[in-house]
């Protein structure tokens, strides 16, 4: 009897301890995948930035200049940049015999520029050490993000204003007395260097405008009367067909206008959003990437092929714009300037537009007033208030991707 009472005991506690064992079990299972779902949300934010977006077309064309030829060939060095301004009788490059002499250039080039920067030190006449501090630190930076941005048409230039701030600060503390003797020493080397370089025959411009070498230039074989009496089928089957033209026996070209068009083809209802413009930007992603002012000069439609001429003129010349030839351009119709928000971070709530914000550990929703959008990004105006349209504050942390979000939970 009492084995009996103690085989019941014992099935009891067995029965008893697998249950504590199995409720554990789903205790600890239970908490282990809320902590998961913890540990494992993701939300990915952004800051509200400045950014300025445009309402822009995209055209295909080319770029055509006033210019005029520059002969010339043979082993080359230029004494001119690309878009650097020439007078008539200007020297633009010299004709090397052998290799050693473009080695010889340019080390005198540097020559040149190193007792430019020195004499241009000691001529200061600034004294306020804390000007030149001043000077010298925000030099260093802009040599900084020259380098960090990788700008290397800037990097040259941002070198010698950090090396004229550091060398006019050394005279001024008295670290250095003057550079007479390191331009005497170098004045000499220069004049050596000069002297083997005498006697070289060059190439000089022979009228005034703007220089573009013929390695740089794209060089299009239409003049401009030509493009101007094209239809818009005609224009199409010349950008279709057009090839460079051969620089053979050409050192380059000079540019002896102001302004440069643009002759473009496009879809008719591109056409009509360019109708109604006047003033516009145009822009060549990848090779001339600031936006220029223009004008609209010409909008000319063709129903029977369902393509539009368009002809624009822009008054600004530089290095960049006269490397242009046959082109995809950008043309900004209009611009809007406010703060930025990717796209995926848009919501609806109670009927409103806005976005997520994370503000410490919690979600806020925030209203947006959309003032210009593409496929991917938002532009709301920098106005953000709370109890307005628009509550997106610049530099608000913007929630982009993330679940179950909702005014005033934690994140």
């Amino acid at each position: 009897m009492q084995e009996k009472q103690a085989s019941k005991n014992s099935a009891a506690v067995k029965a008893f301890l697998i249950a504590i064992t199995i409720l554990f079990v789903v205790a600890l299972l239970y908490v282990g995948v809320q902590l998961y779902a913890i540990w494992h949300r993701t939300y990915k934010t952004e800051t509200a930035i400045s950014y300025t977006m445009a309402d822009s077309v995209t055209l295909s064309g080319v770029a055509v200049f006033d210019a005029v030829d520059v002969p010339g060939e043979g082993n080359l060095g230029y004494i001119v940049a690309d878009g650097e301004r020439v007078s008539a009788g200007t020297v633009i490059a010299e004709q090397y015999t052998d290799e050693s002499q473009g080695v010889l250039r340019e080390r005198l080039d540097r020559l040149d520029r190193t007792l430019e920067l020195l004499n241009k030190s000691q001529n200061s006449t600034g004294s306020d050490l804390s000007m030149l501090t001043s000077q010298t630190r925000s030099a260093l930076y802009n040599l900084l993000d020259q380098i960090d941005s990788a700008s290397y048409s800037g990097i040259a230039q941002a070198e010698e204003d950090f090396l004229l701030a550091q060398n006019r600060l050394q005279i001024s503390t008295g670290q250095a007395n003057d550079f007479d003797a390191v331009i005497s020493s170098l004045q000499g080397e220069r004049d050596a260097v000069a002297e083997q370089l005498s006697g070289l025959t060059t190439i000089t411009a022979q009228t005034n405008g703007y220089f573009i070498s013929s390695s740089s230039a794209n060089p299009i074989t239409a003049d401009e009367e030509a493009l101007e009496n094209m239809s818009p089928s005609e224009l199409s089957n010349f950008l279709a067909q057009q090839t460079d033209s051969s620089s053979e026996g050409l050192a380059g070209h000079i540019v002896t206008g102001f302004s440069w068009k643009f002759y473009g083809v496009c879809p008719i209802d591109v056409a009509q959003r360019l109708s109604n413009a006047e003033r516009v930007n145009i822009s060549v992603p990848g090779k001339e990437n600031d936006p220029l002012q223009a004008t609209v000069l010409e909008v000319t439609t063709d129903e029977e092929s369902g393509i539009a001429k368009v002809v624009v003129e822009c008054r600004s010349i530089n290095a960049e714009v006269l490397r242009l030839g046959a082109e995809e351009a950008q043309i900004d119709l209009k611009t809007y300037e406010g703060i930025r928000i990717d796209r995926r971070a848009l919501h609806i709530k109670d009927g409103a537009k806005g976005v997520y914000v994370k503000y410490g550990d919690l979600q806020r929703f925030r209203k947006i007033t959309i003032l210009y959008e593409d496929e991917n990004y938002i532009l709301v105006p920098d106005d953000g208030a709370l109890g307005t349209d628009n509550e997106v504050r610049l530099y608000d942390e913007i929630i982009v991707e993330g679940s179950n979000l909702q005014d005033g939970k934690l994140l």
